[in-house]
């Protein structure tokens, strides 16, 4: 039996719902004794590397003369983006906008343009490769990644941690690009625009399912798993996106529309066959009618000369409050999702929660969108010659009884008034 593959993830983020991700975690720049999912004891085998200092292990990062990864960013910042700084505060000066003005801690403090984290992992909770094989795999990954796209990104830290559940990499970098003014300025999109990263579809409108970053997300993930592989690893290569838990959330919410929709067509075939057990009985009651006042012919004439004129009528209100009511339902049911993906208790990362609601969004939208379009289509249908044939015979069965008696009422009368009958010009009778 084969070995199972083991899953390699690379996952980014720069901001949580406390603000931008803080370095400090990654260099163990606190106390961990105080951190419940840290194993103190394996602590001083973690490694630490910045883009100032190279490698080191963590006793030689806790005592030696390292700057912290906070430092070495800020150092980066002032290096590469000062110019870029001085130039914007010259030009917003200039043009009486100085409230505008940036410093390089509000750029670090920017969810846009702070440097990106990225945390690689390959394998679970007791199946992982041996931490010099992570080590290896992902300093040839970041050696590619320097040659590849190191004019425009640039990894300004990383950390291997052993001393939580399963060895993994905290690394950061940044984008940047050159702007029309000369000056380095970091902004993600445009540096891999400048790389020449194409959009998953170039044929549309850039946004937030479809930029440059994905493609860039793309790549650097089939990379790292050719390397994985030529390590020697089975890794399993289809991704998912969002995690297993945001994928049970996001299954759990279309279950439950399912169900729901599901609920509403067994409650809608339960009174269509109610209606049609009546409908029998009615019919057969109409039929025995029927037979005794066959003598009553006009009945029928009159039903040909209005059943035409009210089906098509009906068949508009109908269709109209049965698609609008459908749709209530099903905005309901969509409202319910979105209000449980907001839910403070429901535990989604900002990124898993926007992809939810934009995908629930794009939903609501396109049913209002198409409820005119279905409204047509079923009018279409049920004024078609088969439906509106089968449909106005029902019509006429179902309203002979009504008319024949409103018939005979008017000929009884007319009857008992002969003058009156003389001058309507014909005879109810044949």
């Amino acid at each position: 039996m084969a070995a199972a593959k083991q899953r390699v993830s690379r996952h980014n983020g720069r901001a949580g719902k406390h603000g931008v991700y803080n370095p400090k975690h990654n260099d163990r720049q606190f106390d961990v004794a105080h951190a419940e999912n840290i194993n103190q004891a394996r602590t001083n085998q973690n490694m630490y590397w910045d883009w100032q200092n190279g490698l080191r292990d963590h006793e030689a990062n806790q005592s030696g003369p390292y700057p912290t990864f906070n430092q070495v960013e800020r150092a980066f910042y002032e290096q590469r983006y000062g110019d870029f700084i001085a130039g914007q505060t010259a030009r917003n000066v200039k043009a009486g906008h100085a409230k505008r003005n940036r410093t390089v801690d509000d750029l670090l403090a920017d969810a846009r343009i702070c440097p990106e984290e990225t945390i690689y992992q390959i394998g679970k909770e007791g199946d992982c490769p041996p931490p010099e094989v992570l080590l290896a795999i992902v300093q040839e990954f970041m050696d590619e990644m320097q040659e590849r796209f190191g004019s425009h990104v640039h990894v300004l830290d990383w950390a291997l941690h052993l001393d939580e559940t399963s060895p993994h990499i905290h690394a950061r970098q940044v984008f940047d690009i050159e702007n029309r003014y000369g000056e380095i300025e970091p902004k993600q999109e445009k540096a891999l625009e400048a790389l020449e990263i194409p959009l998953p579809f170039p044929e549309k409108k850039p946004g937030r399912q479809n930029n440059r970053k994905i493609t860039f997300d793309s790549i650097c993930r089939e990379l790292l798993l050719n390397i994985c592989e030529e390590h020697g690893l089975s890794v399993e290569r289809e991704a998912i996106y969002g995690g297993q838990a945001s994928r049970e959330k996001n299954d759990y919410i279309i279950q439950a529309q399912r169900e729901k929709i599901a609920e509403l067509e067994r409650r809608n075939a339960e009174l269509t066959a109610d209606n049609e057990a009546q409908s029998r009985i009615i019919e057969q009651a109409r039929a025995e009618l029927d037979e005794k006042l066959e003598k009553l012919s006009d009945a029928d004439t009159v039903l040909d000369a209005v059943t035409d004129v009210a089906y098509r009528e009906a068949v508009q209100v109908v269709a109209i409050d049965a698609i609008h009511a459908t749709q209530e339902e099903t905005q309901k049911v969509l409202a319910k999702g979105m209000r449980l993906v907001q839910s403070p208790e429901t535990k989604l990362r900002q990124k898993e929660r926007d992809l939810v609601m934009d995908w629930l969004e794009k939903v609501s939208n396109t049913l209002k969108k198409r409820a005119k379009t279905i409204l047509e289509n079923v009018v279409g249908i049920l004024r078609g010659q088969p439906a509106r044939e089968a449909a106005k015979q029902r019509i006429k069965e179902q309203a002979r009884p009504s008319v024949i008696s409103i018939l005979e009422g008017f000929r009884q009368r007319t009857d008992q008034n002969p003058h009156q009958n003389k001058h309507r010009g014909h005879s109810l009778e044949r």
